[in-house]
């Protein structure tokens, strides 16, 4: 029974970590056959430009994002935290219209990158924090040359559409805010029709430059 608890805890925890760290959570994933495509230029080793965000009083460490191309029209994404702890996503990208997106899931993190402590949300890669109930994360992304933007959708534009009941989707509403438990069809229409919609994402996307 205590066994069950914490992992309720846990998973409860994550929901709320993910919901703070502004994502948009779903059961079902942004990804169809039809969609997949393959992002040219991706792959490879990515340093966050951390622009005006570094200066002498705050030496934030620049996060990493890795992606290695997987089986089919999938990617692997082993990422790095502020504080060096690494997790692994599976990825695979959807173009929707002029669009591409990303949905991101928990994956196995390669032999060569296994570092740190995992499972334990305090010990654990930022961004893996959010993903502690194994769900789907979208974002939007644009990659130029050697410069990949990172968008991710703001759940506060999520929480005003339903609450002002301005659109339709399949959710669930939770202490910590909203659980999206729409088909993948619905995601896609969702994330498409917003695509150009400033206020749907976080005012600042993760701007990442290509490792030489």
């Amino acid at each position: 029974m205590k066994k069950y608890l914490k992992l309720a805890t846990i998973a409860a925890i994550g929901l709320v970590i993910l919901l703070l760290n502004g994502c948009i959570p779903s059961l079902q994933p942004l990804y169809t056959p039809d969609k997949l495509v393959l992002l040219n230029g991706v792959v490879g080793a990515w340093q966050e430009d951390l622009g005006q965000q570094q200066n002498a009083t705050n030496k934030k460490k620049p996060e990493t994002w890795t992606f290695r191309k997987g089986e089919d029209k999938k990617y692997l994404l082993v990422h790095q935290d502020q504080d060096g702890l690494v997790a692994a996503f599976d990825v695979h990208v959807v173009k929707l219209g002029t669009h591409y997106f990303m949905d991101f899931y928990p994956g196995s993190l390669p032999e060569d990158f296994k570092n740190g402590k995992v499972g334990d949300p305090e010990v654990m890669n930022n961004f893996l924090k959010s993903h502690l109930l194994a769900v789907h994360t979208f974002a939007k992304v644009e990659l130029s040359g050697k410069t990949l933007k990172i968008n991710m959708f703001d759940p506060e534009f999520l929480r005003k559409l339903l609450e002002n009941q301005q659109i339709r989707i399949k959710h669930e509403k939770t202490e910590a805010g909203y659980l999206l438990t729409a088909s993948s069809a619905d995601l896609q229409k969702f994330v498409e029709k917003y695509a150009e919609e400033k206020s749907a994402f976080l005012d600042e996307p993760v701007v990442l430059n290509l490792k030489m």
